[in-house]
């Protein structure tokens, strides 16, 4: 809470504001707030803080109120900033329309992200960052001028991410605006600075680092996965099941983008080249994780039905310090014989990201029995024939049948020496699997 405040004190300082110090207090307590909304595993204040550093002031206040609102993760308007958002935007379906208040108290905003009064927005096509932006835009009227909150707002719209050009379009709409010359190359700098500096994980030189934010994007768009005790092994294959069609979809020249020199084609080179590599080896983890997942639902599905992960995986991460429970991977054969076995993606299977997730482990053990034991291409062949099964294709007996049977065996006997209410069943799968 200090470093936002003080943070938005000395931008606003250095740019000669007469905002008083009450209202810089307030704007900063409002910013804290929303960031603090339980629903933030990665939009948080980690990520803004790691923003504020090396920026001029107008990207420091920018990058304060860029991720202010996110109108899926914390269900509606955030609380601490409601009187300003509830004049310029009202619920309507699946979006937010822009009301005829907005063009009066935030009109070079609205110009800014190409949109006009009575336009409906959605959360995919830049609704947080709009609102974000209009509520700086109204907070710091009267403490900034029009060029500057023009600024801002050019900075906060290009955080909207993974799009194919957003660079030319904003020039054109801050021409229309009447910045030309200096001010405007200067305000395309600051804002395509912003924008790839709040997506530079994707270029991190550590994959297991760039794993870690994907894991923290998983609970803010599976509520959930909020329930760790709870949720369901269908709930969390869904969840890696959108995050793979999502990564395996996006282009890595979306990621980061360029104005001029900024960044140096060297810099930006290096960035792209990074991505491409963390996406790739990103996609082959979530696949291995996903073919687990995917035998573990069909076990779950022909011995009884659906089960919160934990009953099936054994004590959560919250209780290991004990060493009187049980979980899965103490009970698995050494069945390893896998030509195919790529290290990097094994180690990460293995010995898991770089830090522990709010709602899963690091490691993945069936993930990493599966791939040491079958190897990787014929994870792929399974994780085809799972989607045939989550397509209501394939029966889940069948599923289970067509792979390979030793390993797919001794996960269903791990889980018998875990599950007292279907030993039975699993004990009697898997010896019908290996006949």
């Amino acid at each position: 809470m200090h470093e936002i405040v003080n943070a938005l004190w000395r931008a606003l300082h250095d740019l000669g504001s007469n905002a008083k110090l009450a209202d810089i207090e307030r704007w900063g307590f409002s910013i804290h707030m929303t960031l603090s909304a339980l629903g933030r595993e990665y939009h948080n204040h980690d990520h803004v803080v790691d923003l504020l550093a090396d920026g001029d002031p107008l990207e420091v206040i920018a990058a304060l109120y860029h991720d202010a609102v996110y109108i899926q993760v914390d269900q509606g308007l955030p609380y601490s900033m409601k009187a300003e958002l509830g004049l310029v935007l009202a619920h309507e379906g699946e979006g937010w329309r822009i009301l005829p208040a907005a063009a009066g108290l935030a009109g070079e905003t609205l110009a800014v992200f190409g949109r006009k009064v009575g336009d409906i927005v959605t959360g995919a096509s830049g609704l947080n960052e709009l609102a974000s932006a209009l509520v700086a835009s109204i907070q710091l009227a009267g403490s900034l001028t029009r060029e500057q909150r023009i600024a801002i707002s050019a900075c906060i719209e290009q955080t909207i991410p993974f799009r194919s050009d957003p660079v030319t379009p904003l020039h054109d709409r801050l021409v229309l605006l009447g910045l030309d010359g200096d001010a405007l190359d200067v305000t395309m700098r600051r804002a395509v600075r912003l924008g790839n500096r709040d997506v530079d994980n994707f270029a991190d030189n550590e994959p297991a680092r760039f794993l870690d934010n994907t894991w923290k994007l998983l609970p803010e768009s599976n509520p959930v996965l909020h329930s760790p005790l709870v949720y369901t092994v269908r709930d969390y294959r869904v969840a890696i099941q959108k995050m793979e069609g999502f990564l395996a979809s996006l282009p890595a020249e979306r990621v980061f983008h360029v104005w001029k020199d900024e960044p140096k084609p060297e810099a930006y080179a290096r960035r792209v080249a990074r991505t491409t590599g963390n996406l790739e080896l990103a996609v082959r983890y979530l696949r291995a994780k996903l073919y687990a997942i995917g035998i573990v639902e069909a076990i779950a599905e022909v011995t009884g039905g659906d089960v919160p992960v934990d009953y099936f995986m054994g004590a959560p991460k919250v209780f290991q310090a004990r060493t009187d429970l049980r979980r899965i991977e103490q009970f698995l054969p050494n069945l390893s014989h896998a030509r195919d076995l790529d290290p990097p993606l094994h180690k990460l299977l293995a010995e898991g990201r770089a830090t522990e997730s709010s709602f899963d482990t690091g490691p993945s053990p069936l993930s990493a029995f599966l791939h040491a034991t079958v190897g990787e291409s014929e994870v792929i062949k399974g994780l085809d024939v799972a989607r045939m099964f989550w397509g209501g294709g394939v029966e889940a007996s069948n599923f289970l049948a067509s792979q390979p049977p030793r390993p797919i065996a001794a996960i269903a006997r791990a889980a018998g020496n875990i599950i007292d209410t279907r030993r039975d069943r699993l004990f009697a799968l898997a010896e019908r699997l290996e006949r």
